[in-house]
This record gives C-alpha cells, sequence and structure tokens, in this order.
C-alpha cells in the first residue's frame, strides 16, 4: 500500500481561493473537499421474529437473495469538525466498493434513516449472507435497537426523497452523487436542525430473487475499500484590506480543476525554486496508473492537462515529487 504523505489535515483534501472585489471591500470565497468516514453500518435481513442480523460483519448487501429475502444496509457518517457550520454544501459523492455479484446490472437507492438505530456486536462469518444469531443493541429488520425498540415499519423506516441513486454491475468501486434532497439534508446536520440517523441503501427488490450486491462494510480488512462520503463545499468570507498575492515561499500543489471532471482536468503547481520534478497519478489502491511528467523545471507556475479517457470513474490521488519533498491532492473522476 502507498503512502500519501500530507502538509495539512489528512481529511481536508484541497482548497482553493476566489477572490471578488465589491465597494472596496475583498469578498473570499474558498472552495474545498473533505473525505468523511462511515462509522456505523449494519445489514437488515427479512426474516418474520428479526432473529438475524450483522453489525461487525466486513460485508454490507442489498437486494434480494436466492431465496427471495430482501437486505438492507443502514450507515451513518462521521461528519467531524472540518466542515464550517456557515458552509453551503456544494456537491458529495458516495463511494461503495462491489465485491461480490452473481447478477447483472441492478439499481441502487438511498433514503434518509427517520428513526435513531444502534451498531451492535453482532458479527457473521464467511460471506456473511445469511446473518447471525441477533445480540443486544443490534438493529434487525423488526427492531432498532433489539430486544426493546421497534421500526415503525418492518425493514426499516425512511423518508421518500432519494438521496443517492446508480446502478451497479461487476465487482468494483462504485461513486454515486449526492441528490439536492441530500445536499439540504447534509446543511441540516452539520447545524443540529435534524439528528444525524444516516441513510439506508436498498437494491432491486421488485424481482422473484437473485438481486442482491454485497458492499464493503466500515470494518472491511482493506481500509481503502471501505465506504467514504466525499464532500465539496464553499464559504464566504470579506475584509476591507487590500488584497495581494505572496509568491509561495515552498512549492504549492494546488486543487485540479474542475474537480469532479470528466475525463479531463487541469493539474496546477507552483515552485519556489528549480529542480526535477515528477507529477504522477494513483488509482485510490495506491497504484501507479500515470506518469504525467518527469523534467526539470524553472521556479514559477505551471500547468498540465490530465486525460482520464481511458480510466474508469473513481478516486484518485496526484502527487507532485521534488528533492524537497512531495504533496499530494486528490481528486474525482466521473462518467
Amino acid at each position: 500500500m502507498l503512502f500519501f504523505p500530507t502538509t495539512a489535515n489528512s481529511r481536508i483534501c484541497g482548497a482553493f481561493l476566489l477572490y471578488f472585489i465589491w465597494g472596496g471591500t475583498n469578498i473570499y470565497s474558498q472552495q474545498s473537499d473533505v473525505f468523511l468516514n462511515i462509522n456505523q453500518d449494519a445489514v437488515l435481513y427479512e426474516i418474520s421474529d428479526g432473529s438475524l442480523a450483522n453489525s461487525k460483519g466486513e460485508y454490507l448487501f442489498v437486494g434480494k437473495d436466492s431465496e427471495g429475502d430482501i437486505k438492507r444496509s443502514l450507515l451513518r457518517v462521521d461528519l467531524g469538525d472540518e466542515i464550517p457550520l456557515e458552509a453551503t454544501i456544494d456537491s458529495a459523492f458516495l463511494f461503495i466498493s462491489l465485491n461480490k455479484t452473481r447478477n447483472d446490472e441492478q439499481p441502487i437507492y438511498s433514503y434518509q434513516v427517520l428513526k435513531r438505530w444502534m451498531e451492535g456486536s453482532s458479527n457473521a462469518s464467511a460471506n456473511e449472507g445469511k446473518g447471525t444469531s441477533v445480540t443486544t443493541g443490534d438493529p434487525t429488520w423488526l427492531h432498532r435497537v433489539y430486544p426493546d425498540t421497534l421500526w415503525d415499519q418492518e425493514g426499516g423506516d425512511f423518508g421518500e426523497d432519494l438521496l443517492f441513486q446508480g446502478t451497479v454491475d461487476g465487482t468494483g468501486t462504485y461513486s454515486f452523487k449526492a441528490t439536492s434532497a441530500f445536499l439540504e439534508l447534509m446543511t441540516q446536520w452539520l447545524r443540529n436542525e435534524t439528528p444525524n440517523y444516516g441513510f439506508i441503501l436498498l437494491g432491486n427488490e421488485n424481482v422473484e430473487n437473485g438481486s442482491s450486491k454485497r458492499f464493503a462494510s466500515h470494518q472491511f480488512s482493506g481500509t481503502a475499500n471501505r465506504p467514504q462520503l466525499s464532500v465539496y463545499f464553499s464559504t464566504n468570507s470579506s475584509s476591507s484590506d487590500e488584497l495581494f498575492v505572496e509568491l509561495p515561499k515552498q512549492h504549492t500543489l494546488q486543487p485540479n480543476f474542475p474537480n469532479p471532471f470528466n475525463p479531463t482536468t487541469t493539474l496546477s503547481f507552483v515552485l519556489a525554486k528549480s529542480e526535477q520534478v515528477e507529477l504522477i497519478i494513483y488509482n485510490q489502491l495506491g497504484i501507479q496508473v500515470r506518469l504525467l511528467l518527469a523534467d526539470y523545471l524553472s521556479a514559477g507556475s505551471h500547468q498540465i492537462t490530465f486525460d482520464a479517457s481511458n480510466l474508469p470513474s473513481g478516486l484518485y490521488y496526484y502527487q507532485l515529487k521534488t528533492t524537497s519533498g512531495s504533496f499530494t491532492r486528490s481528486m474525482t473522476l466521473i462518467k
């Protein structure tokens, strides 16, 4: 696994400033992106007595199994403290890794969970498709918190507004773009206007059987495959001071633009002095997929276009290597 060194908080992936001058006042619009982890998840297995659960397993399930029973997955995101309360949520993407399938392309849907639930201690074995015996504190098809607190509706209480929607087919990492309903909901979560009970993932439940898909959970052994939420947000501030630009005293790797992108984006960096540099692209597993640049460059600003036409959608890292150190940022390819 490749380790990506960073020069700032490891969860903040990028930021850039846009400057506007209005009536002698400088207005600064700062746009940033952050990756948020899923810190709770669990599988709901359709069974009449609510006796099956899986809170600590490595996998999540959606859809109908070969016997026609439904599986749904609950996820709750850790909001952290990197996004300011006054921020505007511009866009968000759910990244989730499909690691087992026996059927063709199937739809995925996500909705807001309306009632509090808990991640218990049950941990299914083997492929986890059958779940395991429920333990105290687990959510089940009938229970928000086993054994005393029930859902109002079997299979979980969730809203009607779509938060994410997409399709999955073969194994790999998929990204689902958030709807406007999710952006509004996340703003409410951040400002404590609505409790964060997370969201539920549903698969194709309109078939007799055989539509189930298996994904990595936040307990999955491979950290690169755990579900994450990529959030892009902006904040505004103003100052009456004169706007000035100071040349960096050290090398600077800037956020790519646009981001997300399809299929090209511009990578920019500033060198404080002339030296040998490399600009390398890695996938989310840390595998190098492209060497964009290997040259001796003069001090100053530089740009290079990255064309990802032959690469799949997903999260990528771009790394500037110099004799003075390495600088890494992330970017998202959406096709």
